[in-house]
């Protein structure tokens, strides 16, 4: 079940580093600092129930936003939501000693936020390198262009010098050359993106090596002195190239894909490697607590290896994190898919529970790598990107690939719902190929019971929308792609017509679909409400003129809170458990300042009494629904994060 060679430009999935250090890091010596804190001293059961009435609360039962008058809680599950009354009267039926609390008047309680796509153990590992993204908390980041690369650059090269230890090597995550400002071209031209290269990087800094990272942690910048290094340091690449002069024309500083980014891994200082060996473990404590702060009470991570597994296994020997986890193993090939056993549906939750297996068909749109119909509308290394099968990044196929074909027809033969990864045109279309071909052989109350999905499904057609329908296969929607890249793909990347078929959430949800909507973390930051607002907005955050991406794909309030609960519950095999405060479920819960359904109407309400025209709902909401305040985060009936006042 090695996951060792796709290619996958601005997607998590794999990490290089995860392979390069996991040995390293599941030694015993790196969770001893964590063992004097035993998992027996978390967070535990307050003795008595709870009952919260006042304000608004959304249970989310069936999907329904109703509101309920009040809910109650004991030992760590649901008991009733109703009428006051009523629940007290169920809790008092139980024998359950309670405490009651009583909400603020726009104080809203709903149940706990899903991030149902997200990288835990290699976002994690990356953070010791340094932010170079283009995003700043949930928004971009003002200025971003390649003269704020190159100072971040040159500052952190000073740092080096300064510290009077040259044998550091600068280190960056999250670069995104499509984010910085691109040339738009006549439609009979291609436009041009920023480029990033080792004379880009030798002329910020030339004495020090320079590594940056992707988002995607799948490609590798280096400047010319850190190109010398890992040559110097890798026999395959000296095997592949034969001199360091071809090394740099053929790749000119870009690495890609594990083959030739461990190499650039093993050749950075042994020093650097123990930093990030040693502070893994409080960075994945800091992650699972930053998403507690965002709302966020189930991560579900789409892609993990064997290692990843044994390195989050061994974390949650000795540490609770105020999160659930879950998530798809990575596979690649049908033999991958045989060595399992066939799947059995997990009856009670556990941390790691599996409910999925990840395949990736193709790399990013913004990457220029996701597979395409017809060529990028910028320049671009492969005109129409690239497929992973039959040969993982460097394939080109007119047809669906048999291999790509038997990987998802063994495993729904096992019994193993698919997150298929398919973000350009043609890759979405071998996807519903594959689903179509493998799932006519069940019967429709087979299908009804999968969790089938595509993952981001950047870009599609109606009749894709509709053989998706047909199979009972389900979207998840990187809303980012909208909001964060929407400009570039519109102007630069893809042009204005194919722009307008990306994330379509709302023909999905009409063709009777449950949708959800993820942030692929670290691609994007987590924050569920920030991705309501991007759904339901749909405005491009790089257009000077804020305008909306396709507004008829635009959610409701109500449609985009469900695919960030209970439906994203549903995407993810825990619909029994989380996603609603159904009596039983898990009480997995957030406390907001302020309702989301409503909050466009209350920004529309304020500023406005002289009978001036009201802003549409976009634009009352738009950053507004992001940045509301998270009060209190619970799983479990136990408060995992409270907001200072």
């Amino acid at each position: 079940m090695h996951h060792p060679r796709l290619s996958c430009t601005h997607c998590g999935c794999n990490s290089p580093l995860v392979e390069r250090l996991s040995k390293e890091l599941l030694a015993s010596k790196h969770f001893d600092t964590v063992t004097k804190v035993p998992v027996e001293s978390g967070p535990q059961l307050p003795p008595k129930g709870l009952l919260i009435y006042g304000g608004i609360i959304r249970p989310m039962i069936d999907g329904s936003t109703e509101e309920v008058e009040a809910i109650g809680f004991h030992e760590g599950k649901v008991v009733a939501t109703g009428p006051r009354a009523y629940v007290e009267e169920q809790m008092q039926s139980r024998s359950v000693s309670f405490v009651r609390a009583q909400l603020n008047p726009t104080d809203t309680l709903l149940p706990g936020l899903i991030e149902p796509h997200v990288h835990i153990v290699a976002s994690a590992m990356m953070s010791e390198f340094t932010d170079m993204g283009a995003i700043d908390g949930q928004s971009l980041r003002p200025g971003y262009n390649m003269q704020w690369l190159t100072d971040k650059i040159q500052a952190e090269a000073d740092a080096i010098r300064t510290g009077h230890n040259r044998d550091f090597w600068v280190l960056g995550r999250e670069v995104d050359p499509a984010m910085m400002p691109f040339i738009e071209k006549p439609s009979d031209q291609l436009s041009k993106l920023t480029q990033i290269d080792a004379k880009t990087l030798d002329n910020c800094v030339s004495d020090i090596p320079v590594v940056l990272l992707s988002a995607s942690l799948h490609t590798a910048y280096l400047n010319t002195a850190a190109l010398k290094l890992t040559y110097d340091h890798s026999p395959h690449l000296q095997k592949e190239y034969g001199t360091f002069r071809k090394c740099m024309d053929q790749t000119k500083g870009l690495l890609q894909e594990i083959p030739e980014m461990q190499e650039v891994l093993n050749a950075i200082p042994t020093h650097q490697h123990k930093d990030i060996q040693e502070k893994l473990i409080p960075n994945l404590t800091h992650l699972f607590d930053a998403a507690a702060e965002r709302g966020v009470t189930m991560l579900y991570d789409a892609g993990l290896t064997d290692k990843q597994l044994e390195i989050l296994k061994a974390y949650l020997k000795v540490c609770r994190p105020g999160v659930r986890i879950g998530g798809a193993l990575a596979v690649e090939t049908k033999d991958d898919v045989e060595k399992l056993d066939p799947y059995k549906e997990v009856d009670h939750y556990e941390d790691l529970y599996i409910g999925h297996l990840k395949v990736i068909s193709d790399g990013s749109n913004q990457g220029l790598t996701g597979y395409q119909s017809k060529p990028y509308c910028c320049e671009a290394v492969d005109k129409c990107g690239n497929f992973n099968y039959p040969i993982p990044g460097k394939s080109h196929p007119d047809i669906l690939p048999s291999e790509f074909a038997e990987v998802v027809q063994t495993a729904v033969s096992n019994n193993w719902s698919m997150m298929i990864h398919a973000n350009g045109d043609k890759a979405v279309e071998f996807t519903t190929q594959a689903y179509a071909a493998a799932l006519k052989t069940l019967t429709p109350k087979q299908r009804k019971e999968r969790r089938d999905r595509i993952e981001h499904c950047a870009l599609l057609s109606p009749d894709q929308l509709n053989t998706m329908s047909t199979w009972g296969v389900t979207p998840s929607f990187l809303i980012g792609h909208v909001g964060y890249w929407g400009f570039v793909f519109d102007r630069a990347i893809l042009g204005q017509e194919k722009a307008q078929t990306l994330a379509l959430c709302k023909s999905a949800l009409n063709k009777g679909m449950r949708i959800s909507l993820h942030c692929d973390y670290a691609v994007t930051p987590l924050g569920p409400l920030r991705e309501m607002e991007q759904a339901i907005t749909r405005i491009m955050e790089a257009d000077p003129a804020l305008n909306a991406l396709n507004e008829d794909e635009c959610l409701t309030p109500e449609q985009a809170l469900r695919a960030i609960t209970h439906d994203a519950a549903w995407h993810c095999r825990a619909e029994k458990w989380f996603g609603s405060l159904k009596s039983g479920h898990h009480a997995d819960f957030v406390i907001l300042q302020q309702d989301p359904l409503t909050m466009g109407q209350q920004s529309r309400g304020r500023g406005h009494g002289n009978g001036g025209e009201q802003p549409p709902l976009r634009e009352a909401i738009y950053q507004r629904m992001r940045a509301i305040k998270v009060l209190s985060t619970w799983k479990g009936g136990v408060q995992v994060y409270a907001a200072k006042s």
